[in-house]
């Protein structure tokens, strides 16, 4: 049999059973089995419910979901709070929004301003950009499109028919409406043959162009270093490193050494490899020639 009760004034209420008690004074609905509950827009569904009338609040348990027009939630458990539309969910928890989706061991969602706090094992999925974002504690507001990840965060960019451009950093913000993101403190960028170590790091998915601080760029054995630079990628191929304040090294083909310093070095990049440095303001220069082999009678 199926109950279909009132409480909470005009809020609806449906389950399999509906069980009402009285504890310390606070009045206590269970509702069992097949539970469907609404507020507003707001609709809940899991397979246990433990209603408080007295405080306004509902523990839901066992395959929870809450939906609402702007996407859903979904979770092992969750407390949801009907004055301020505050929730606590725990435990394969999975946020679904347009553009976005957020999983995590537990997160804390404030319905009416739409913004999320992430805990354990977090992963940021913007499907706009194609970019996944990951870290162990962060918030994203879900309106501005924005926000953070912290302790051990790493970002995916996906490339088509390639790796993916992965970098790391101490902190990361997001902001996914302007196609934005900024990395901060001990970056470490993966993009093809190239590491790409700075201080901060700032990149544009649409545009394919990035910004760094103190950037020391390592491809095989050739270097290149500089106060801050730019890169720009075509295709989500390597087009061009650009440094200020530089100095380059690199090998060339036939094993001869070079050893540059510019206010501005350029390498261009071709099929994702270096094919020709441009330097520009008071160009200095070193070139270390590849020693003969000596026949063994000279």
């Amino acid at each position: 049999m199926i109950f279909i009760i009132l409480i909470l004034t005009v809020t609806p209420f449906k389950a399999d059973r509906v069980e009402i008690t009285n504890q310390n004074g606070e009045r206590i609905v269970y509702l069992l089995g097949n539970v469907e509950i609404e507020q507003d827009e707001t609709r809940i569904q899991c397979l246990e419910a433990q209603l408080n009338e007295t405080k306004n609040f509902v523990f839901l348990k066992d395959s929870v979901l809450i939906k609402d027009k702007t996407g859903e939630i979904e979770a092992n458990s969750a407390l949801y709070f009907f004055d301020t539309k505050f929730s606590v969910l725990k435990g394969n928890v999975k946020l679904t929004s347009e553009g976005e989706i957020i999983s995590a061991d537990s997160l804390e969602y404030d319905g009416e301003k739409r913004i999320v706090k992430m805990f354990k094992n977090v992963i940021l999925e913007d499907t706009k950009n194609n970019v996944t974002s990951s870290g162990d504690e962060g918030w994203y507001d879900l309106n501005a499109e924005a926000g953070s990840l912290r302790k051990g965060p790493k970002l995916e960019i996906s490339r088509e028919n390639k790796s993916p451009l992965i970098i790391t950093a101490r902190e990361f913000f997001l902001k996914n409406k302007e196609n934005l993101c900024f990395g901060y403190d001990s970056v470490i960028a993966l993009i093809d043959s190239i590491t790409l170590y700075c201080d901060t790091i700032s990149y544009d998915f649409k545009k394919e162009i990035g910004f760094m601080t103190r950037p020391f760029v390592v491809e095989k054995n050739n270097e290149l270093k500089g106060i801050d630079g730019e890169f720009g990628l075509k295709n989500k191929t390597v087009d061009y490193f650009k440094v200020s304040s530089g100095l380059a090294s690199y090998w060339t083909n036939e094993g001869a050494h070079n050893i540059i310093e510019g206010e501005s070095i350029k390498i261009l990049f071709q099929e994702g490899r270096a094919f020709r440095v441009k330097v520009e303001g008071n160009p200095k220069g070193r070139l270390y020639l590849k020693e003969q082999e000596k026949n063994a009678g000279d």
